[in-house]
């Protein structure tokens, strides 16, 4: 890998997963607060409300400010900022300065994901762009797994304010890292080469409104699909091990080590994007969701753990090839804000999945089979959609070297 490539992608990583820990660190801290300040827990969970629709309403505009003033600056912003707030809120006195901070996590997380993912799609050789896009991913999911760990952890140790001030410290410590690597010219504003695929044709400046419409209805139905298979899967994986209770901390496990296996997809997902065109590995990624998911309408008991380790690793698969397909399909210079539709899409889409589960859960309802029997029909709809995309030529033939004399 170029060596001006390498820092680009180590912190567009690094970046990843503290984002995912800074933003879930109060998910846990909510159970301890509700003791500190003596108030009900749906109380302490709601401050966290305007800071979560931040991340998602920002994103269009993050990604836009990328594509203005430069992605390595605005990741920049990203680590300087969320530190600082994660700092501020290990220091607040009450639920109103703590709703503030929050806001403030929420506001500059927003621009982790338009802005790294188009900063790598950029800097990341051609040949490994993949292998790269799947390696950022997993260390998203490797956040998004130890956060509540690192949380409770660092409260059991030092109590509360430290579980978020010694994050955000950290955090802030990446971003002067940045700001060194950038005043040195170790890290530049990378120009947006070709985004291409095994054999394909460079992107075109536009693409044609098809594609778009397809990627539209692929990214909001696989939205709603990830956030409702990730809302119900530990009520799923209860009912289906007969856990209880007080059997709570084995059913974390449980979940836990299923959504850590799942993150292994990134990372095939990410090395097959480097060898097979992106609309048929796309294509493939529903192809093998859609059977584990009819099962699971079908099937419980503990079969049930295998199934959800193999959906969500069928899930975290189609991510890396997703954002190389928009990458392909979106102009360089507006790549940023591509990204933060994106993930704007999903953050409105997301709900829908929520209330999909409070509704096939409700009285009278099906439960877990008409829910998987849903989440089916949807992957089927997204299979269908993504076979409109554009036909890809062959893949090139790999020049064969003469052995060395």
């Amino acid at each position: 890998m170029p060596p001006a490539a390498r820092l680009p992608i180590a912190f567009a990583a690094a970046g990843h997963f503290l984002h995912h820990v800074l933003t879930g660190l109060f998910l846990t801290l909510a159970i301890v607060l509700e003791r500190v300040w003596e108030k009900p827990y749906a109380e302490i969970i709601t401050l966290w409300t305007i800071g979560a629709a931040l991340i998602g309403l920002g994103a269009p505009a993050a990604g836009w400010l990328a594509d203005r003033f430069g992605h390595a600056r605005m990741m920049a912003v990203f680590f300087l900022g969320i530190g600082a707030a994660s700092v501020v809120a290990g220091l607040v006195t009450g639920p109103s300065g703590m709703a503030a901070a929050l806001a403030g996590i929420g506001l500059f997380g927003a621009l982790y994901h338009p802005v790294a993912l188009a900063w790598v799609s950029m800097a990341a050789p051609v040949a490994i762009r993949g292998r790269v896009m799947g390696w950022v991913g997993i260390a998203g999911s490797i956040g998004v797994a130890l956060s509540a760990v690192i949380a409770g952890g660092l409260a059991a140790l030092a109590g509360w304010r430290m579980a978020m001030i010694v994050p955000g410290v950290v955090t802030l410590a990446g971003g002067a890292m940045l700001v060194m690597a950038m005043l040195a010219g170790r890290v530049a504003q990378v120009a947006p080469p070709p985004v291409i695929g095994p054999g394909s044709a460079p992107a075109q400046p536009r693409a044609p409104i098809g594609v778009l419409v397809v990627l539209a209805v692929t990214f909001t139905l696989g939205s709603v699909a990830y956030t409702a298979f990730s809302t119900a899967l530990p009520k799923w994986l209860s009912d289906s091990l007969a856990l209880d209770a007080t059997d709570a901390a084995r059913l974390g496990l449980v979940v836990g080590a299923t959504l850590l296996l799942g993150s292994v997809g990134q990372l095939i997902g990410g090395r097959l994007a480097d060898r097979v065109p992106f609309k048929w590995l796309y294509v493939a990624t529903f192809a093998l969701k859609l059977v584990p998911l009819a099962l699971a309408a079908l099937i419980g008991g503990p079969v049930a753990v295998l199934l959800a380790a193999v959906i969500g690793l069928t899930f975290d698969m189609s991510a890396p090839v997703e954002n190389l397909l928009l990458a392909r399909y979106s102009s360089g210079r507006r790549r940023g804000l591509a990204f933060g539709m994106k993930f704007a899409i999903g953050f409105a889409a997301a709900p829908i999945g929520v209330n999909m589960v409070a509704w096939t859960y409700g009285e009278g309802a099906g439960g877990a089979p008409l829910l998987f029997a849903i989440l089916a029909a949807m992957t089927a709809v997204m299979l269908a959609a993504a076979l409109l995309l554009p036909r890809e030529a062959a893949p090139a033939p790999r020049p064969v070297l003469a052995p060395a004399e």
